[in-house]
């Protein structure tokens, strides 16, 4: 068994501690936070050690690994400090937000034989597992084109003090948190892209930071894609995939902490659809446990280091081209 610690106890961190009441490899002993005080009823509820600080429970022999779930600007230099202190890393995503600093953690961990885990459970949802066979079962012949849209109005009812929705950690608005699972998603798909445009803007003048966001993306073979993440409309998750035989779309009906079913759709050339309809699963709980496993020398991560970096070599080329009227930049 793993003993974990989750620095970080806001609404997120919280959530994680009770997804892994019933990890298979996973048992959560501590919890840090720099508001400790204020959260004595949850840590005594899920008995939890409680530390105030991450310098205080990396020096505890007993914690294996910590979950890092915290402001995005300070993950690169707290995964370093974990990493080095001899602890095992989770990161919720971005894992950075520079490729350079993706690097620098990717290697720290390959120096220690650690595995690395990242926060993007999205890819362990059975709509989109049976997305990903069809479109490597070369079924939908040749990929043309693939669209995605996330749009949840989580972010438009915080505050503008909330660090999630401020540009030093939010560089490319709702897309830094939410619309990174896309770009995840599509270079597990299809790669790295090679070009990446993007735009974000304020639209509504009561928005609270960025409400908008569209991205295109390049590819090798090709093939194209759009992204549209918008924070200010009820939630709508949407992913299609469109090629020379057919498409396949993925709805999802609401976030991963709803537990609400998620569509399928199949075309064909000929027009005739596939309806299927996937029952919600604890898809957060699937990613710790795949990770666990990992290091408890189990079972083989779902995610790649190669991956890992792209997604934030992707990110950073969004930020940088939105910041630049749209400029196209290009991806080695």
């Amino acid at each position: 068994m793993i003993r974990a610690a989750v620095v970080g106890l806001g609404w997120w961190g919280k959530q994680i501690v009770s997804y892994l009441k019933t990890s298979q490899y996973i048992q959560v002993t501590h919890g840090v936070d720099l508001q400790i005080e204020q959260l004595h009823e949850f840590t005594q509820e899920h008995h939890l050690v409680a530390c105030r600080d991450l310098d205080e429970v990396l020096a505890i022999p007993a914690v294996d690994a910590i979950i890092l779930v915290t402001p995005h600007r300070l993950h690169e230099e707290q995964a370093l400090q974990i990493i080095t202190a001899g602890k095992q890393l989770f990161c919720e995503k971005p894992l950075a937000l520079s490729s350079h600093g993706a690097r620098l953690i990717v290697q720290a961990c390959k120096d220690k034989n650690f595995v690395l885990g990242i926060g993007h459970e999205r890819r362990f949802e059975t709509g989109l597992e049976e997305l990903l066979k069809v479109v490597q079962s070369g079924s939908l012949g040749q990929i043309l084109h693939l669209e995605a849209n996330v749009s949840h109005n989580l972010f438009a009812k915080m505050d503008a003090s909330n660090w999630r929705v401020q540009d030093e950690h939010a560089p490319a608005g709702a897309l830094t948190a939410l619309g990174v699972h896309l770009t995840d998603l599509f270079i597990s798909f299809m790669g790295c892209p090679t070009q990446v445009r993007a735009k974000t803007a304020r639209v509504l003048e009561n928005a609270v930071g960025k409400d908008q966001v569209f991205v295109q993306l390049d590819f090798r073979c090709g093939a194209t894609a759009s992204i549209t993440c918008l924070s200010t409309t009820p939630f709508h998750g949407r992913i299609t995939v469109f090629g020379s035989l057919g498409w396949i779309e993925v709805k999802e009906n609401g976030n991963v902490d709803w537990g609400l079913p998620s569509e399928l759709t199949i075309t064909n050339s000929e027009a005739k659809r596939n309806h299927q309809v996937f029952p919600a699963t604890n898809v957060v709980l699937k990613n710790f446990d795949s990770w666990a496993a990992a290091i408890l020398g189990k079972g083989v991560y779902r995610y790649t280091n190669d991956q890992i970096i792209d997604n934030i070599k992707v990110l950073e080329a969004i930020v940088e081209s939105s910041n630049q009227q749209s400029k196209l930049i290009q991806l080695n």
